[in-house]
């Protein structure tokens, strides 16, 4: 991609020198993305599963091969976040999970029917079944076409099915869905008629669940909607009515472009690989990157993670994977700017501070999110909390003028920092220092560490060797002697920090506490876990014994305007927020807000909105890749709807599906072992293999 740019631009200035180019001329990867867009609604809710399974059937790509048996591999983490009603599921994690789809179609003129395994690569019981057949492709009449899609659980009682048809010149969505929640089994269902092929009126009735209550009761809603409004009613709560103009944009996800060519900022976090069983002996596939490992069959009886593996380009690796991360902290300093907000515990209760730079004071927040007018007595070396920087930071005073805060940013140390050129490296470790092979008792009881060491001791000496990035105490390694595989039911660990670490180097400097939390003095911290998140993998080349390096995220500090705000609004106008991006789709940092049950993004941001230069001087700006579109209030209340000819009644006459409506699946998961398939994916979340077919 970057000698096609290369090129362009060369061509640009022999043959086009008058014309410049914008970042979203066609063909640009700025114009080129597209923006997945949905409307979430809570009396939408029972389709969220239907949602997420239809998202796991298209990236199977099974509309390619009328008649073929294949394996596909579904990041499962897009099509998930299209089902959790928050719309924060855009932590950017990628979970390949395996599909075999078996398709089969008798003729053009025939129903194409498909099968579909699913396993679920983050659930150790996540096994689906799913039968489709497609009867009418989308048409002028029917823009939905025609299917019946049926799934079920292949071990447990969860099952659904989904039925779009044409009836009476209507099209008609039928869902229903019941799943098991602890000792209670749960129904969800609905029903949709719409009137006209471009769908833009209709009525429905849905059936959910209450999830506030406990235990969890069910709530059905009715609706009719228009082109411009929606009308609907929970339970016999009051009838409400929302415009369907305009509604409010959430973008959970957004990915960054070169202002001037339109290129994608595509930081490369992980890549796919190869490697070979040890449960099977037969090659199999896997993706590798700054969370670990994943492989399609890691969820599988006697698994064994690989230890070596094979690119793409044929390059091999052999995996280190440390028990934990050493992560370095590295102190800061930025100037206070007028009206940034802090969270501050006073010692009986926390409180909202602002800092007001025309009275070089804090003050606290009076109700209704502006300053008091009043000192709220902070004074230096007091720590609060930064929304901005997401951490707990020290008010460093007034000092030549300006008045400071300290800060820091973490950094996972890697086999190829700067620190080992020489080799294994010496730290010192003070307050709460790890012991070695921690039992899972000690785990438990929150027994991690030997006696307090006090900064102004000699401290306790470890050393890491980059070889195989595990921290040790007199040899012994730093490290959790259980598995996740070890906790019962009723046990649950996540993981533990441990103290502070200089380089040996730096110890003779740590007297006291004000020493460690010096600016100047760069410090370490041990982090480990039972989970791939909380170690560290690494991949060490097999021909040139060096470490593969993956892209760090980049990072910056955005200052909204109502001028950048995707929905007009200005309540967030000079709000500063810490960004973080790690790749496509993976921007991080602006706070999301719960209301009415519902989760919404603090302000969204407006497609080509600047948003960062880079140390070269490149500028980048950011376009959304993911949006949840929710309905706002009518102007005029209800009365609009009814002015608009809506009305309940329709849908008060309709009939819910209940699971007896639900198809008998007769699919087992044993079925998928009797297919001839290839070692290699056809398809990978949507997109056509060049091997697929052969």
């Amino acid at each position: 991609m970057k000698k096609l740019y290369l090129a362009s631009a060369i061509a640009s200035v022999l043959f086009s020198a008058q014309s410049v180019a914008a970042y979203n001329d066609a063909g640009t990867d700025y114009s080129n993305t597209v923006t997945d867009s949905y409307v979430g609604e809570q009396a939408a809710e029972p389709l969220n599963m239907a949602n997420m399974l239809l998202c796991i059937m298209k990236a199977t790509g099974a509309e390619n091969f009328g008649n073929a048996n294949y394996r596909a591999l579904v990041d499962s983490a897009q099509c998930e976040s299209r089902e959790s009603d928050s719309s924060q599921a855009s932590s950017g994690k990628i979970a390949f999970s395996e599909v075999v789809v078996s398709s089969s179609r008798a003729d053009s003129q025939s129903p194409q029917n498909v099968s579909v395994w699913f396993q679920d690569s983050e659930e150790t019981d996540g096994q689906y079944i799913v039968n489709t057949s497609v009867s009418a492709a989308p048409g002028p009449t029917s823009p939905f076409g025609a299917l019946r899609f049926t799934f079920k659980h292949a071990t447990g009682p969860d099952k659904g099915d989904l039925n779009i048809s044409v009836q009476n010149g209507q099209n008609v969505i039928s869902l229903i869905n019941t799943f098991q929640d602890g000792s209670n089994t749960m129904e969800q269902a609905a029903i949709v008629q719409i009137d006209d092929a471009q769908g833009n009126s209709g009525r429905g009735k849905t059936k959910g669940m209450d999830w506030s209550q406990n235990p969890p009761v069910p709530i059905e809603f009715k609706l009719a909607y228009n082109q411009d409004f929606y009308l609907k009613q929970a339970g016999s709560n009051p009838e409400v009515c929302l415009s369907r103009n305009n509604p409010r944009e959430n973008v959970h996800s957004y990915s960054l472009f070169n202002k001037v060519t339109g290129e994608l900022l595509d930081i490369k976090a992980g890549f796919n690989f190869d490697y070979i069983s040890s449960i099977t002996g037969q090659p199999q596939h896997g993706f590798i990157g700054e969370w670990g490992i994943w492989t399609e069959e890691q969820q599988q009886q006697g698994y064994v993670p690989p230890t070596t593996i094979t690119d793409d380009k044929g390059e091999s690796y052999t995996v280190v994977t440390a028990p934990g991360k050493l992560v370095r902290q590295t102190k800061g300093q930025r100037t206070l700017r007028d009206g940034e907000k802090f969270e501050y515990w006073n010692g009986s209760n926390q409180t909202i501070i602002h800092w007001v730079e025309s009275a070089a004071q804090f003050q606290a927040d009076d109700g209704n999110g502006n300053p008091d007018g009043s000192d709220a007595g902070i004074t230096a070396n007091t720590y609060f909390w930064s929304p901005l920087l997401r951490q707990n930071i020290n008010y460093l005073g007034n000092g030549s003028g300006q008045h400071k805060v300290a800060y820091t940013t973490n950094e996972t140390v890697r086999a190829n920092d700067a620190i080992f050129n020489s080799g294994a490296i010496n730290l010192v470790c003070y307050g709460n220092c790890p012991q070695s092979n921690i039992s899972l008792n000690d785990a438990l009881n929150w027994n991690f560490t030997q006696a307090y060491e006090d900064p102004s001791s000699t401290g306790i000496a470890y050393t890491i060797d980059p070889q195989d990035m595990t921290l040790k105490l007199s040899g012994q390694p730093v490290k959790l002697n259980f598995t996740r595989g070890d906790l019962s039911n009723d046990q649950d660990f996540w993981g533990a920090s441990s103290g502070e670490f200089v380089l040996s180097t730096d110890a003779s400097s740590v007297t006291s506490w004000d020493d460690l939390n010096g600016q100047s003095l760069v410090t370490y911290r041990w982090e480990m876990g039972v989970d791939s998140w909380s170690q560290l993998t690494m991949l060490k080349s097999t021909t040139a014994q060096s470490f593969y390096e993956f892209d760090k995220p980049v990072n910056f500090i955005y200052t909204h305007q109502t001028a950048n705000d995707r929905n007009g609004e200005s309540a967030n106008d000079s709000t500063q927020v810490r960004m973080e991006y790690h790749g496509p789709g993976n921007l991080h940092g602006i706070p999301w807000e719960q209301t009415n049950g519902q989760w919404n993004a603090q302000f969204s941001i407006a497609d080509g909105t600047e948003v960062y230069t880079d140390s070269n001087n490149n500028s980048y700006v950011l376009k959304a890749t993911g949006i949840d579109k929710r309905f706002l209030p009518a102007a005029g209340g209800v009365t609009d709807c009814t002015n608009s000819g809506l009305s309940l009644a329709g849908a008060s006459l309709l009939t819910l599906p209940t699971a007896a409506n639900i198809p008998t699946i007769s699919t087992t998961w044993q079925d998928k072992d009797a297919l001839a398939l290839g070692d290699d994916p056809w398809v990978i979340h949507g997109e056509v293999q060049p091997g697929a077919n052969q």
